[in-house]
């Protein structure tokens, strides 16, 4: 397994929700490897070592309370041709999380605007975004009401050669309790 100086910070998405996505963006992009997920830290490179960077994001993220995602529909980023699932609620604290971490050793100049989301389809084939986006909205009425997301850890990811990514560490939402209090 080749991996790359290329790492992020992302939520997995379960259930339902996640067979929904990676259904349809295996329909749309045939062959994605990546999970359904939502980013919090977009793919960089670290200048540091690892393992300053797994405790630097575990302090960090140990600050931020468990919470819920509800879904809002489809959209995209027509810059870049992007279909995703928009979050109705839940997107304040997935931007405060991402303000939180893209800094110190995690840092580095967002590309655009962070939007927290559930990626559907990019890289689409040539010609074939306006359909893939009435087929990702036809297929979202289908799914019926969405279920509450509930957020409570984040993923350390690496990407492999292939464009795959490996997980690396995992970190719980909210504070340590003590130990050896009584």
């Amino acid at each position: 397994m080749d991996l790359i100086n290329s790492y992020a910070i992302v939520a997995y998405v379960a259930g339902p929700v996640a067979r929904f996505a990676e259904r349809l963006r295996n329909e749309l992009s045939p062959g994605c490897p990546h999970r359904a997920h939502i980013t919090v830290l977009a793919p960089r490179p670290l200048n540091s070592p690892l393992s300053e960077a797994i405790e630097f994001a575990r302090q960090r993220i140990a600050q931020f309370e468990p919470f819920d995602v509800r879904l809002n529909g489809i959209r995209n980023f027509s810059e870049t041709q992007v279909i995703y699932l928009a979050l109705a609620e839940g997107g304040s604290e997935f931007r405060a999380m991402h303000d939180v971490l893209n800094s110190g050793v995690l840092h580095q100049q967002d590309a655009y605007n962070y939007t927290p989301h559930i990626t559907l389809g990019q890289q689409l084939p040539e010609g074939t975004f306006d359909y893939s986006m009435r087929l990702s909205s036809q297929r979202w009425r289908q799914f019926g009401p969405p279920p509450v997301l509930h957020i409570d850890t984040l993923t350390l990811v690496q990407q492999q050669v292939d464009g795959s990514w490996k997980d690396l560490e995992e970190f719980a939402l909210g504070h340590v309790a003590a130990v050896g209090k009584t």
